[in-house]
């Protein structure tokens, strides 16, 4: 192969590594409690939460993120998605606090990512985002983090 070409492979592939590891960065800092998770899954950066509050799990994907977390009060989900302010959710009258058990969903045309947030009748909800970009990923953990403490 090509010297110039290997350069510029070489490149490519360490600026992608520092985005990723920017990502984890931001990702750890809005949520705090997150702490990293020694498996790696295809060489995706992984984060786990296990809070007296709930369970859950952060990737990193391709500079995109997904948030899987289940087992959380309903409370702290209804707080969190309000905070964050998503222009309407799927199934919600107005805010997710007012909305009782159920599942709420909002699919974003413009980054393709889907965000889905359940209020079981048990008390306990999920927060499950895929193919998030990270500024929305940090908003959702931000808010997360704020309910949390």
């Amino acid at each position: 192969m090509n010297h110039d070409l290997v350069d510029a492979l070489d490149s490519w592939d360490s600026h992608w590594r520092w985005a990723q590891d920017a990502a984890v960065t931001a990702l750890k800092t809005a949520l705090p409690l997150l702490a990293e998770d020694s498996s790696r899954m295809c060489d995706h950066p992984r984060l786990g939460l296990t809070h007296e509050e709930g369970t859950g799990r952060v990737y990193v994907e391709d500079l995109r993120a997904v948030i899987e977390f289940k087992g959380l009060p309903n409370v702290v989900v209804e707080k969190a998605v309000d905070a964050v302010g998503f222009p309407y959710l799927n199934g919600a009258d107005g805010t997710l606090a007012g909305s009782g058990p159920g599942v709420y969903s909002y699919d974003c045309e413009m980054s393709g990512a889907q965000f889905e947030f359940g209020l079981g009748a048990d008390g306990r909800g999920t927060i499950e985002v895929c193919n998030a970009a990270i500024p929305d990923a940090v908003a959702i953990l931000d808010a997360l983090h704020c309910t949390l403490t």
